[in-house]
């Protein structure tokens, strides 16, 4: 499959308009800061498996390789408005798009904000489209939901948006093929379900996966690192993004003036220095990416600036950086902080193997803490809500009728 990094299917708000959209999201969290809200998750160790697995229920789902993105839904002027959210905090709108209320097709939701990631996914037929995986939900309808355990914000998640949106689909499929991505819920199972994970759920996934994310199922949504939002990854997939920067090996040509007769050899392979993020605008050396002959040829094959981007690397087994691909979708390599963590991390990498022995043990004492009532059972997604009152914003829609098919219809046709 495919490891392209997906383009975002819209229009990048300019800066005015993503400072404005930056303080309405701020207002709707009941934060001061306006930077991205998304929560991080910290690079899984042979420690986590004792201090967190065995002592807190856990859910488990596949980490997809795409755009982590939040999804704003809001209202402008009367009409939807659907913003994707980068982890740089630009705010892209997306046109043609529509999620409707449980009050009907033709209404829309003001004041959602959902969590997910932008992926491409191929079909059994080979074609390749988008699909955005939503896996938490900070707030909807104008109502703040980080505060609430994971699988009452996933319950939220699922009554009041996801099944709207999929009736929609079922009722006019014509009209929503036009939509640039399928939104879909990402399966969450039990931590202790980990062989299913691996031997059913990995293997029928249309979309690259790089790892397991665990999420603990009774905490809040933290903004920013949360300590206790796991990712895991085989020991070939944990990367870093490092800034890159070329050093050339130079001729001197005796024929020249002394002030120009030096000069880098672009052709030549150079050192590919790996710079490190410290904040800021401050990138500081850190390592070299070992690149062999022929990948040189098929990056000089690019045609592409190479100096300055932002490159994927990993540790192959003699621990040396090796490149994976380039994340143009970012403006810094990882942090320092990351970094160390990663690397600590890959020296005391947990197998799949691992992974899966310990499940039995997770099984254990969730049952324990369950017996003993610390906890309550098993996450409910068919949970009721009836007693909430949802508001919906009306969409200029009409449902018309033409060759025996329903379809949606906007004022402008």
């Amino acid at each position: 499959m495919s490891r392209a990094v997906p383009e975002i299917p819209g229009h990048m708000a300019p800066p005015h308009v993503a400072s404005a959209l930056q303080h309405q999201v701020s207002r709707l969290l009941g934060r001061r800061s306006t930077a991205f809200p998304g929560s991080q998750p910290v690079s899984f160790a042979r420690k986590h498996i004792e201090n967190n697995l065995f002592k807190e229920d856990y859910f488990v789902c596949e980490k997809s390789d795409g755009i982590r993105c939040l999804m704003y839904l809001a209202s402008e002027n009367g009409e939807e408005a659907v913003y994707l959210i980068t982890r740089n905090n630009e705010y892209y709108l997306i046109p043609q798009l529509h999620f409707p209320t449980e009050r009907g097709p033709s209404t829309f939701h003001e004041g959602g904000l959902i969590d997910g990631e932008l992926v491409i996914s191929r079909s059994k037929d080979g074609s390749e489209k988008l699909k955005y995986l939503m896996f938490d939900c900070l707030a909807l309808e104008g109502k703040l939901l980080t505060n609430r355990s994971l699988d009452k914000r996933l319950g939220h998640l699922r009554t009041f948006l996801y099944k709207p949106y999929e009736q929609l689909w079922h009722e006019f499929p014509e009209d929503c093929k036009l939509f640039p991505f399928r939104a879909e819920f990402k399966q969450m199972s039990r931590a202790s379900y980990l062989t299913q994970v691996f031997e059913e759920i990995l293997p029928r996934l249309g979309h690259v996966s790089d790892g397991l994310i665990f999420t603990p199922r009774y905490t809040p949504y933290v903004f920013g690192t949360d300590e206790k939002l796991l990712k895991w990854k085989p020991p070939e997939e944990n990367t870093v993004d490092f800034k890159l920067q070329l050093e050339f090996p130079t001729f001197t040509d005796p024929d020249l003036p002394p002030e120009t007769a030096t000069y880098p050899v672009y052709d030549d392979k150079p050192v590919f220095h790996l710079l490190v993020w410290h904040g800021g605008t401050k990138h500081v050396d850190f390592s070299t990416m070992y690149v062999t002959d022929e990948e040189w040829e098929k990056l000089k094959g690019l045609n592409e600036p190479l100096n300055g981007r932002i490159v994927e690397s990993f540790k192959d087994d003699d621990h040396q950086w090796r490149y994976m691909r380039f994340r143009d979708d970012k403006e810094t390599g990882n942090h320092i902080s990351t970094v160390e963590k990663v690397i600590e991390s890959i020296e005391d990498s947990v197998s799949k193997e691992e992974l899966i022995k310990s499940h039995k043990m997770i099984w254990e004492y969730w049952k324990q803490r369950e017996k003993a009532g610390q906890q309550g059972s098993s996450m409910d997604r068919r949970q009721s809500h009836s007693e909430e009152s949802h508001g919906g914003h009306k969409r200029p829609l009409s449902m018309v009728q033409g060759n025996g098919e329903k379809r949606l219809k906007s004022d402008e046709d």
